[in-house]
């Protein structure tokens, strides 16, 4: 394909079959429906967009995603009477590692062991009934530069394309349930909360595991940590195939992870399309990495899997 390039807006490409930089967009004021459906249409082709230095604020960030559909919002998950850290902006998600008092977490913290989970490689609310489209994380305060942070990147198109004809005829009509408490577990095995929990309290969801990725018009592998079976199967049998599709499409020729440069710096994802985890660093329990998520709910016709 010939470059992406429309009025002011460049693309230079990450990795030979997927991801991007974006140049070229003002965020000091609301960006033109046109830069929206130029980066709508290079969304579709790359997957992954990183925009530098945005400068934008809780109040621009949640402006910008809403230009690109209805998002999710953290409210629900808030429990009462307690304050969020973003309020008003509950358009967010708060994904940094500072604990209710305003300190870093340490390492042994609740928090920390719920984010263990983010550093498998997985898409964003694969288990809620209807899924995530795009994910926009933007970084409020970066811990400093050499301490580690890195975001990685999973093309599953690639991967979905590259599976040998066998596999593909096997795997089609299977459907995933998708788990949060799945996954939180494989984190952090050792974690009594989650060990403790029952399944059955965290209702799963299901969605195809191979899917048209409708703005692209290429087939994809939607699977994640979260999948905890495969619809019909149990759990000793969907298990291994689960983690063979992971590591397949987790392999170094399908990733590559982008270091976090600026506050300000903003990352805008496909979960319908791509994986993503954490990377991790030795900031963790000595720096902020205060990092903010607007989601985009899926308009695709997959939006709500099997679970309407």
């Amino acid at each position: 394909m010939a470059p992406l390039v429309a009025s002011t807006l460049t693309f230079k490409a990450l990795h030979p079959t997927f991801g991007a930089e974006c140049h070229g967009v003002d965020f000091s004021q609301p960006v033109p429906e046109q830069a929206i459906a130029h980066i709508r249409a290079a969304m579709a082709r790359y997957g992954v967009l990183v925009f530098r230095r945005t400068k934008l604020d809780d109040a621009g960030h949640v402006a910008f995603a809403r230009q690109f559909g209805e998002l999710d919002v953290s409210a629900v998950y808030i429990k009462p009477g307690h304050e969020y850290r973003l309020a008003p902006h509950t358009e967010l998600t708060d994904v940094a590692n500072i604990d209710e008092d305003g300190h870093v977490a340490s390492k042994n913290s609740l928090r920390t062991q719920i984010g263990l989970g983010n550093n498998l490689f997985h898409v964003d609310c694969s288990y809620n009934p209807r899924r995530a489209g795009y994910s926009i994380l933007r970084a409020h305060q970066l811990p400093p530069k050499g301490t580690g942070g890195a975001t990685a990147f999973a093309d599953t198109r690639k991967a979905c394309e590259d599976l040998d004809d066998e596999t593909k005829e096997k795997i089609k009509d299977y459907v995933l349930c998708h788990s949060l408490l799945h996954s939180r577990r494989l984190g952090a095995p050792e974690c009594e909360l989650f060990n403790l929990a029952s399944l059955e309290d965290f209702p799963m969801s299901r969605h195809r595991l191979m899917q048209l990725h409708e703005p692209s018009e290429r087939m994809n592998l939607y699977i994640a940590a979260h999948a905890h079976h495969i619809d019909g199967l149990t759990d000793e049998e969907s298990q291994p195939v689960i983690q063979d599709l992971l590591r397949f499409a987790s392999q170094d020729k399908y990733t590559f992870a982008v270091d976090w440069e600026n506050d300000g710096d903003v990352i805008i994802w496909d979960n319908t399309c791509v994986m993503h985890r954490a990377c991790g660093g030795t900031f963790e329990g000595e720096y902020v990495r205060d990092m903010r998520r607007a989601t985009v709910y899926d308009s695709s016709s997959c939006a709500w899997g099997l679970n309407q």
